[in-house]
């Protein structure tokens, strides 16, 4: 195949754009090739994620796991010019300077005519709601909600990380289900099976401690271990079983928040998306349930997309409601 390109005279003419979408997370990153309107990307690859940009080199660390991801992809399918690249990070929000930088790096580091860089709550709500209004709960190994509203109101709430915020999200589950182990092991909790479900994950307390205290990614260690909570909870054990209602009556009071702050006057659309969906009914009945008994005015629906989809949609579209949150440079591709 030859090497795909645009001449400057065709492009927005008889071309359709080649689009680069990233989604960079502190567990992993993907990013997916779109040649073209097709509803699916043309080719998906992922690799490790970073500590977002507000990390020590944030910028630098996040541009090396992309580039190690989208350079052996590029390669791979031909790509000789990206029209548009467009990254979800997170950090973005927090740290536009951040992001501005981590544009610019990448307007260099890739064959791209521009780059667009936003945080992935923002990629995320773009996806699930197909670039429209409404709020959107992103919980994975953290937790974030985005509200976005037809005139531009916006509303953060959490996604402060795994030290003050991301109640209700995968590191907290896992963190408070490794927190009752510990407890049952020493005798100041009551016995759970969350205790037997560590020690075949990690070791002992102490193993654990110590690859907490070295791990660079502390958060996507503790993740691990929400999968094993969810369990014990469909098994029967009391105390998962009841984490998992803290955690979903914590991700209810984001939503109702976020939603509380657009002051719609209308019923406002509700999506919930991220790894932790995965955990299923054990979570999300006890979180519906949580959303009914508020009397929010909320109405859930199923996402439209992927925070990848949200990515590819920001990195095209240079106007709408989610603009004042994206930061863009051009890239030195002709």
């Amino acid at each position: 195949m030859s090497k795909r390109h645009h001449d400057s005279e065709d492009q927005g003419k008889n071309q359709v754009p080649i689009v680069l979408a990233v989604d960079i997370g502190r567990t992993g990153c993907r990013a997916a090739l779109w040649n073209g309107d097709a509803l699916e990307p043309e080719a998906i690859a992922k690799g490790d994620g970073s500590l977002g940009l507000g990390a020590v080199d944030g910028p630098v660390v996040a541009e090396a796991a992309i580039l190690a991801v989208a350079k052996p992809l590029l390669a791979e399918h031909d790509v000789g010019c990206i029209d548009a690249v467009g990254v979800g990070a997170p950090g973005a929000m927090e740290a536009p300077a951040l992001a501005h930088r981590l544009a610019e790096r990448l307007a260099r580091s890739l064959p791209a005519r521009r780059v667009a860089v936003m945080s992935d709550a923002i990629t995320s709500h773009a996806g699930a709601l197909g670039g429209k209004p409404g709020v959107v709960l992103a919980a994975g190994t953290g937790a974030v909600t985005v509200a976005i509203g037809a005139g531009g109101q916006f509303r953060r709430v959490d996604g402060w990380g795994p030290w003050i915020g991301d109640e209700g999200s995968g590191a907290w589950l896992g963190r408070c289900g490794l927190q009752a182990a510990a407890r049952a092991g020493d005798g100041r909790g009551p016995a759970t099976m969350l205790a037997e479900a560590a020690t075949r994950q990690f070791g002992s307390i102490g193993e654990l401690v110590m690859k907490l205290g070295s791990d660079p990614n502390p958060a996507r260690c503790m993740a691990a271990f929400a999968p094993a909570v969810a369990d014990a909870a469909r098994n029967g054990d009391t105390v998962a079983a009841q984490l998992l209602e803290a955690g979903a009556t914590a991700l209810a009071h984001s939503m109702i928040a976020a939603a509380e702050a657009l002051h719609a006057p209308g019923p406002v659309a509700g999506v919930v998306i991220g790894g932790l969906v995965n955990l299923g009914p054990v979570l999300l009945e006890p979180l519906h349930a949580a959303l009914e008994r508020s009397g929010a005015n909320l109405q859930l629906q199923p996402a439209e997309g992927t925070s990848i989809d949200g990515a590819r949609h920001l990195a095209l579209v240079e106007s709408g409601i989610h603009e004042p949150w994206i930061v863009r440079a051009r890239g030195e591709h002709p």
